[in-house]
């Protein structure tokens, strides 16, 4: 006779089918069924329940296996042509709150409505992933809450009532996303700060807000607490708001590990980025970078640090903004305060992926500002729709022998050995003054610019 231990190998390699079917396969054997549901924990049963499923007819015949409940939300923010009882086979299966493991939602107003009826919260839920459809901002009803087992918070387009409080008890959270949080979901840096307090599992972070209204500008930095937050295993953060409320929130945690930084911020004529290069410079991992690459586009501009041999290492700092010298003079103010950071920098790239035009031309003297910050760059590169325009700005005036990187080596440029025109022009004023001294720059191709 096989033992229980061979049934249970053999039925794991079942587990593909559709849970809705699996009364079939139990039905085969009464002692597979008995194993079965007397093993939930081992098998990792789930009861899933998404679009079509007869949640409110079949529920009530199974064990009471935990629940998922996948109805949209991330990776598939648009339902399909939902049944016209699906809101109702939602709603069944939510009314199970201490069973419910997973919940993954593109929230209708329809279904927002019939959300008030849950009044328990859901002491064993895991994942959650919660969506409103494209423009929509829907606020989620104050008695949807969670318990302490919570992993996993994913929202886009909700504002969630008292979210610092609720996250305050979801110490066990390894991952938590708020995108386009809207203008009614807004709460405090210091609030948001507070609630992170204690989540020493917490890896990846992510905080978007929709607009620069819905993180509300502050007046400077309240005064400095010597007590931080600290979050010990953070790998990866991500940013989208004003440089005020990032100010704010970064003067209060710390975050040892922390590799990937990646921040948006909306366009502001001043930026000050004072406390973000303080929290930057707490960060051992974030020392060493020594490549440096500028993206411009037609609607944002970047600056993104990395280092040799770790890619996953990395601080990236956006602005959206369309106007060429706007996006100039705010990389300019960044460099200006990580100053600190950029003798490090021996590998300058400039890549602009937006086409040469009348309101494009800026003055040199911009480009000249923006490049000098990084004097000590052996390594130049270049490429791209303006890549003439900024090695014009770049070459002496008047027979003059200075250059912007006194200790160049090499020239990444586009299209080497077919360089015709302004372009090749440029290109030969740029490293005539290095031709006057002796010293030899190596021209190459730049065929990938960013990293």
């Amino acid at each position: 006779m096989l033992s229980n231990d061979i049934f249970l190998n053999i039925f794991r390699h079942c587990l593909d089918a559709s849970p809705w079917y699996w009364p079939t396969l139990a039905h085969v054997c009464h002692r597979w069924r008995q194993v079965i549901f007397r093993s939930p924990v081992g098998l990792g049963l789930r009861l899933y329940c998404t679009y079509g499923t007869p949640v409110l007819r079949n529920l009530d015949f199974w064990p009471a296996l935990p629940i998922v409940v996948q109805y949209g939300g991330f990776p598939t923010p648009d339902p399909p042509s939902s049944a016209p009882d699906d809101d109702n086979n939602i709603l069944a299966a939510l009314k199970h709150p201490d069973r419910v493991f997973s919940i993954g939602l593109t929230i209708t107003s329809s279904l927002l409505s019939k959300l008030f009826a849950i009044n328990q919260p859901f002491s064993n839920l895991e994942e959650m992933v919660l969506m409103s459809p494209d423009n929509v901002h829907l606020t989620l009803p104050g008695n949807l809450q969670w318990g302490t087992r919570l992993r996993s918070l994913h929202s886009t387009r909700i504002a969630i009532p008292a979210l610092p409080q609720l996250l305050s008890s979801s110490k066990h959270l390894v991952d938590l996303q708020l995108h386009e949080v809207p203008s009614i979901g807004y709460f405090s840096p210091q609030a948001f700060a507070n609630a992170l307090n204690g989540m020493t599992q917490l890896q990846s972070l992510s905080l978007h807000f929709l607009s620069p209204t819905s993180c509300h500008s502050l007046v400077g930095v309240s005064p400095f607490s010597e007590e931080r937050v600290v979050l010990p295993a953070l790998f990866d953060f991500k940013f989208r708001g004003t440089s005020d409320y990032l100010n704010t929130l970064v003067t209060r945690i710390d975050t040892p590990r922390l590799a990937d930084i990646q921040v948006r911020f909306f366009h502001q004529l001043i930026f000050d980025l004072s406390q973000l290069a303080r929290f930057i410079n707490r960060i051992d991992a974030q020392r060493s970078h020594r490549r440096v690459d500028v993206v411009s586009s037609e609607r944002s501009i970047s600056i993104c640090f990395t280092q040799p041999g770790a890619s996953n290492i990395r601080l990236g700092l956006q602005v959206s903004c369309e106007q060429l010298d706007w996006q100039l003079a705010s990389i300019t103010q960044f460099c200006d305060q990580f100053s600190p950071f950029l003798h490090r920098i021996e590998d300058l790239g400039f890549y602009t992926t937006r086409h040469s035009s009348e309101r494009d031309d800026v003055d040199g003297e911009q480009w000249l500002d923006l490049i000098r910050a990084f004097g000590d760059t052996k390594d130049f590169r270049v490429a791209g729709g303006l890549a003439t325009k900024v090695l014009g700005a770049l070459r002496p005036d008047h027979g003059e022998h200075t250059t912007v990187f006194p200790s160049l080596r090499t020239l990444g440029v586009p299209e080497l050995g077919e360089m015709r025109g302004q372009l090749w022009e440029a290109v030969q004023s740029f490293i005539a003054p290095y031709e006057h001294s002796g010293r030899v720059v190596k021209i190459y191709q730049v065929t990938v610019l960013a990293p």
